[in-house]
This record gives structure tokens, sequence and C-alpha cells, in this order.
């Protein structure tokens, strides 16, 4: 599993293309609770505008340490996007992540 250090009010995005199956899975273990969403590339950037109606397929915006979910896709071409968000103002947060497909 990758491992990361999300510094505090910062999150990482890490960009995927949609499989063939539309079947993905992902893992998250982090050190300190943390959001997660599945986005499309509209959906990250109306969260990059700081707007809190954007549409996610997946994923976890309650904090917790452990995310793991299995889904399809309800689309069948382009990008998605794994987004983990350090809600901390104070704390950075270590990541260990795995997406599979």
């Amino acid at each position: 599993m990758p491992t990361r250090i999300i510094a505090p009010d910062e999150n990482i995005r890490l960009r995927y293309r949609v499989p063939r199956s539309r079947v993905i899975e992902f893992e998250i273990d982090a050190d300190r609770p943390v959001k997660s969403y599945i986005l499309r590339t509209k959906g990250l950037e109306l969260f990059d505008q700081g707007s809190e109606r954007f549409k996610y397929y997946g994923g976890f915006p309650e904090e917790r340490r452990k995310h793991q979910q299995e889904l399809v896709l309800p689309f069948d071409e382009g990008e998605w996007w794994l987004l983990i968000v350090n809600p901390s103002r104070n704390h950075s947060v270590e990541v260990f992540y795995d997406v599979s497909y």
C-alpha cells in the first residue's frame, strides 16, 4: 500500500481511468480520521471552488480512520478521482491507500 502524509486542512487526489468492468475497490488506513470521495472531474472542480454541493459516487464523507469500499461506477468511460481529505486544522495525517479494479 502506498503511504502519503497529508498536511492539516489539505487533501490528496488520485486520478484513475474507468476500468472496462466499472468495478473498483479502495481501502484507506489512516492514523487520524479522514474523509474520502469518489468523484468525476466536475465534482473535483466544485470541491476546489469550496462548494458543499458536489456529486460523489462513493467514499465516506464522515470522518473515519478506516475506509473500504467496492462499487460499480455509474459511468463507463473517462476518469475518476479518489479524494482523501484531512479535515484537521492542526495535525498532519499519515494515510496508507490501495486501489484495485
